[in-house]
């Protein structure tokens, strides 16, 4: 008697269903914060069943771009599995060629190359730096800005003196906040051109799509009150008259942000 065929796709994609519900079924470690987000990112043009595959248990939604073309049997899995494809402005192209996009981080508590390699990928034109101490990515990020009209984000676990320091190159902007909403907004209110975040304050789904979006929107106008030099104290003990002419853009601090000192 002739043994049933194997179907070798079936039984991979078995045992992939069995260790995502597996996985999901897991209990969280004893003071583990929960997930703050259920979406996983795709950012390729076509997603397929290899995609899904991939996706981490407990995952409800499934970011794509735009654009993105999604084959019969990726459609099919994604209902078995409960998933929803939900599309953004993921992977795009640049705004402009003149106008690169960087990722970097340094002064993390943790490895966070990963999340880097993440933004990465959702933007595919990024340029990565390095990772390197704290004033160091702030001084590139700043001779990126002022050569190539640089926008970019930097990871690190110290966003408050992050953005003192890279408030005090003329060439940067930069804004910090510890949810995606606010972090929008105040990018948009200020023109910033840098993004500083705290990595453990995001998911990896919401911190992309963060990325993707900042990337994407045109910078506007410089606030009215962002373009006159600051005034000095007027003392002359101090050599504070040397700042007269100093036309380098005043710290930005967000509400609740600790400003502490660098």
């Amino acid at each position: 008697m002739n043994a049933p065929s194997v179907d070798a796709a079936a039984v991979q994609a078995l045992v992939s269903e069995v260790l995502r519900r597996i996985l999901a079924a897991q209990p969280a470690a004893p003071g583990t914060a929960p997930a703050v987000s259920r979406e996983h990112t795709i950012a390729d043009r076509v997603i397929t069943l290899a995609h899904l595959d991939r996706v981490p248990g407990g995952i409800r939604e499934v970011a794509i771009a735009e654009k993105s073309v999604i084959t019969p049997s990726a459609r099919d899995r994604a209902k078995e599995l409960g998933l929803t494809f939900v599309r953004h402005a993921v992977g795009g192209s640049a705004a402009s060629p003149d106008h690169p996009f960087v990722i970097a981080q340094a002064a993390c508590r943790g490895d966070a190359s990963s999340r880097v390699a993440a933004i990465a990928r959702a933007i595919p034109q990024a340029q990565q730096l390095p990772a390197s101490g704290l004033a160091d990515m702030i001084a590139s990020f700043a001779v990126q800005a002022s050569k190539d009209a640089a926008r970019g984000v930097l990871l690190t676990s110290r966003p408050a003196v992050a953005v003192i320091l890279a408030n005090r190159s003329a060439s940067l902007r930069a804004v910090t906040a510890r949810d995606a909403a606010s972090l929008a907004t105040a990018a948009s209110d200020t023109a910033a051109n840098l993004l500083i975040i705290d990595p453990a304050q995001f998911s990896g789904g919401s911190l992309e799509r963060l990325c993707v979006d900042f990337h994407r929107t045109p910078s506007g106008p410089l606030p009215a009150e962002l373009t006159t030099a600051p005034a000095g104290c007027g003392c002359k003990g101090h050599g504070h008259e040397a700042q007269a002419d100093d036309t380098r853009t005043p710290a930005l601090t967000l509400p609740g942000q600790a400003t502490g000192s660098a």
